[in-house]
């Protein structure tokens, strides 16, 4: 079996490292603390939290995904239908129906999940104070048992059209939910800024934050190297430096690209440098639809500031080098290029640098840019 695990939570002997910051977080979980956790995507933030959760007895989560939230609707159904995932009993299940009787909800059990499924009548919008009777049915449930709430991918709040009102009116209520920890992950860091650091936010310095940084190259390294060595692979001296590079160093990239280089090997083979361009096929051959789904939706201009930027890995894309690398054009316009890339999610920024989302998409764009 396959000992790599990429694109969901990983606990227990999954997961790699990180103690002292598991211990911090258990620690802010007991105070109540709310917290801030900062970190690329794929880093393994959400298996950090969930880990350190793990860790403590008696103590559940109350998990929202935020990514792509567009409305106030959308957020208060999405907090609304974790909390029936959280708690199947009955009788809180016909509380909530009977508190939301006016948005007609149906619930009903996921026949391959067993999981509790709410849907609400469509016609029905939810506005700006919803939220608060939202976070009152959090309270409640706070009453009868121990839980922690975990806002993922939180900076996407600010793409609702009345932002600054839904995030006034959370921090209203949570500020006094003083038995109930918050965790709030976020993976563009300038918008958490925003959010979190900036003086006019109604979040300003009201949750501790803690920054994921890569694993230590020789501690994942380690742990890499047993995981093959589990599947009697020996991985051979460089391999794993070619793997960090490729996947830019990111958690879940790496994991990624071991799982195809085991697939790509067999019981008693070297894994080597030599086995990356099959352990590259295969992911391109997974993920081509995608990739070819992304490049529809370009320009030819587009196309060829994102084939740039791949050749030219390193160079600030406002750099005249740059301008030239794509042909005569203005910085304007390679500008504006770019940030239509960042919107439709294939490149961020990290830092002063500009950088793929899918560094295997940016590995399958080379030999094919032009």
């Amino acid at each position: 079996m396959n000992p790599f695990k990429y694109g969901s939570i990983v606990l227990g002997k999954n997961f790699c490292g990180r103690k002292d910051l598991l211990k911090q977080i258990a620690a802010h979980m007991e105070a109540s603390q709310n917290i801030v956790v900062i970190g690329e995507r794929r880093i393994g933030k959400s298996s950090l939290v969930y880990e350190a959760v793990r860790k403590l007895k008696g103590t559940d989560i109350l998990y929202m995904d935020l990514l792509g939230i567009k409305s106030v609707d959308a957020l208060c159904k999405r907090m609304l239908r974790a909390i029936v995932t959280l708690e199947k009993k009955a009788s809180w299940t016909a509380k909530i129906i009977q508190t939301l009787a006016y948005l007609r909800p149906t619930i009903s059990v996921d026949p391959i999940t067993s999981m509790p499924v709410v849907t609400f009548d469509a016609s029905v919008e939810l506005k700006a104070d919803s939220i608060q009777e939202v976070l009152d049915l959090i309270e409640s449930l706070a009453q009868k048992k121990r839980f922690m709430v975990v806002f993922d991918e939180f900076q996407d709040i600010l793409k609702i059209k009345e932002a600054d009102e839904a995030i006034a009116l959370l921090r209203s209520k949570i500020q006094f939910h003083s038995n109930i920890p918050y965790v709030f992950v976020g993976s563009i860091r300038h918008k958490m800024d925003e959010i979190f650091i900036s003086p006019n936010s109604a979040f300003f310095k009201s949750a501790i934050p803690i920054t994921l940084d890569p694993l230590p190259v020789e501690e994942f390294s380690k742990f890499l190297i047993k995981k093959f060595e589990s599947g009697k692979r020996k991985v051979l001296p460089d391999t794993l430096t070619h793997v960090f590079n490729i996947a830019n160093n990111v958690t879940g990239d790496i994991q990624q690209l071991c799982e195809v280089l085991w697939e790509v090997t067999s019981v008693n083979d070297a894994v080597s440098p030599d086995n990356l361009k099959a352990a590259l096929e295969l992911i391109f051959t997974r993920e081509q639809k995608s990739y070819e789904a992304f490049v529809s939706l370009l320009t030819d201009f587009q196309f060829k500031c994102l084939s740039a930027l791949a050749r030219e890995s390193g160079k600030s894309v406002y750099s005249m080098d740059f301008v030239k690398a794509v042909g005569l054009h203005s910085t304007a316009s390679v500008n504006r290029a770019i940030t239509r890339m960042i919107d439709i999610n294939i490149l961020f920024k990290s830092g002063k640098e500009i950088r793929f989302v899918n560094p295997f998409f940016k590995a399958w764009l080379l030999p094919r840019g032009r």
